[in-house]
């Protein structure tokens, strides 16, 4: 199990991806981070993993959408996208997410990403966290 966080505030653009600086905990060789980075790698083959993450969002301007979610391999996952609608700038709230990630049996490599999969830029605050675990 990793889960990772970081101890400052962050300003995504379209399609970039949160960095860590912080590792919370980390048990075991299933997964993978190196430190400042945004990537965990999956390194157990024929796995299954729960990820889940846990971050206060906002967009840059008033009346935008803010929008984050998981992404594999650069292929986001829909059923993790959380969105939001920031009424006041510098507004931020509290989403989050959790789905199941299944390795290849050949292939254990795989990458996951805290992504912003919307179309602007937003505000990420200070300890978001970001946690996988493998659990068969």
């Amino acid at each position: 199990m990793i889960e990772l966080s970081n101890t400052n505030a962050q300003v995504l653009a379209a399609g970039q991806s949160l960095n860590f600086d912080t590792i919370l905990l980390h048990t075991g060789c299933a997964e993978c981070h190196r430190n400042n980075s945004g990537s965990i790698n999956l390194t157990q083959r024929n796995a299954i993993y729960e990820v889940s993450f846990n971050c206060n969002i906002g967009a840059t301007t008033a009346g935008e959408t803010a929008q984050i979610g998981i992404t594999i391999d650069g292929s986001p996952l829909q059923e993790t996208n959380a969105i939001k609608v920031t009424a006041v700038e510098g507004d931020l709230e509290n989403v989050s997410a959790a789905t199941f990630v299944k390795t290849c049996c050949c292939t254990a490599a795989s990458t996951i990403l805290l992504t912003n999969t919307g179309t602007t830029e937003i505000n990420i605050g200070a300890y978001p966290r970001l946690s996988v675990k493998r659990i068969a």
